[in-house]
């Protein structure tokens, strides 16, 4: 009878696990993620740019010279369709001799940060070129009470949500401790009441926490990771100093007369979605010192984009984005860099 009534039970887990498991995967593809491979919302939910490179091989030993782009938005393909300008322009240089295959991850919101991890999650493939652009984003992460923040953005949700499901590579093979794990954080960020950050706003009564840039360190690390990853894998890397336009004699306050200093674009941001003016400018240019002596003491390449853009608003959007104008301009800049320093012709 024992033995009956142990299989019995064996049974009832079995089915009970099964269940619960179909119930909780149901539940989380309610949010997004993929049924069967819901590790995949890693790239799917919060990486998608990186969905087309899955399963590829990409490698610097071929013909084909591969390009990664990592940054914001203002290179991203939605904002300036940087890749095909770059493109079109090298291919007019070069002609029929070389082949060019650019991966823009770039995408709105992205911090260095993101970029890390976007480049970490990339571990098989080698790429011939990384172009890394991006300081503005970080500003975000500031508005906050110093007790709040936290050196590796976990007090923006958004990095809390990955770094969980990051901590649970079991999660294909069952979700039942990935979801546990999820309401026991929802749970104790509740009783001890979590103060959370946006990852793309920033709360108008936050904002004057922005002035301390408490991502000078943060940013300073996730970079030099990204330079000795490149090392070690043997990508060349290309740092650029971010290209801004702060109106000179101009307050910025976020509202639409803001715009009448800007190229008049179908799509602009307000300033304060990274916070106060002032201190969206200091901290762009702390993170720009910081990318310069990166560049210098790792010896990695760089271009100084933020002098090769005209101080006029007729090529800013807003005060980071490009303009048509300005998209032209960066990108012939850029290809232009490439070209005289011979980047892309490492390996012939």
């Amino acid at each position: 009878m024992a033995w009956r009534s142990f299989l019995f039970s064996l049974i009832f887990f079995v089915i009970l696990f099964v269940a619960t498991e179909i119930i909780l995967r149901i539940a989380l593809v309610c949010y997004g993620y993929p049924f069967w491979k819901p590790g995949d919302y890693l790239y799917t939910g919060f990486y998608p740019t990186l969905k087309e490179m899955i399963g590829k091989d990409i490698r610097s030993d071929d013909e084909v010279q591969d390009i990664l782009i990592l940054g914001g938005s203002v290179i991203s393909t939605p904002w300036s369709n940087m890749e095909m300008r770059l493109d079109t322009i090298l291919q007019k240089k070069y002609g029929k001799s070389k082949k060019f295959a650019f991966y823009n991850t770039a995408a709105a919101g992205h911090t260095s940060l993101d970029n890390l991890i976007k480049y970490k999650l990339l571990a098989d493939k080698r790429f011939d070129l990384v172009i890394y652009y991006e300081a503005i984003n970080e500003n975000r992460a500031n508005c906050i009470p110093d007790k709040d923040f936290r050196s590796d953005y976990a007090h923006i949700k958004w990095y809390s949500d990955i770094y969980l499901l990051q901590a649970h590579p079991e999660i294909n093979f069952t979700v039942i401790p990935y979801v546990c794990a999820l309401v026991i954080r929802g749970v104790r960020d509740k009783v001890t009441r979590k103060v959370y950050v946006s990852q793309d706003m920033v709360d108008p009564g936050f904002a004057k926490f922005g002035s301390n840039i408490k991502t000078a360190l943060p940013y300073r690390e996730n970079l030099t990771n990204i330079i000795n990853i490149s090392n070690k894998r043997g990508d060349a890397l290309l740092l650029m100093k971010y290209a801004s336009y702060f109106p000179e004699g101009v307050k910025l306050t976020g509202d639409q007369k803001d715009m009448d200093h800007f190229a008049g674009c179908h799509y602009a941001s307000p300033v304060t979605i990274w916070g106060q003016a002032d201190n969206v400018k200091k901290g762009i240019q702390s993170h720009n010192q910081i990318l310069t002596d990166l560049a210098k003491r790792k010896q990695t390449h760089f271009f100084d984009m933020a002098a090769n853009m005209p101080q006029d608003g007729r090529f800013f959007c807003d005060v980071c984005h490009v303009s048509e104008l300005g998209a032209q301009n960066f990108a012939s800049k850029l290809a232009g860099h490439l070209i005289d320093s011979r980047l892309l012709e490492h390996s012939d």
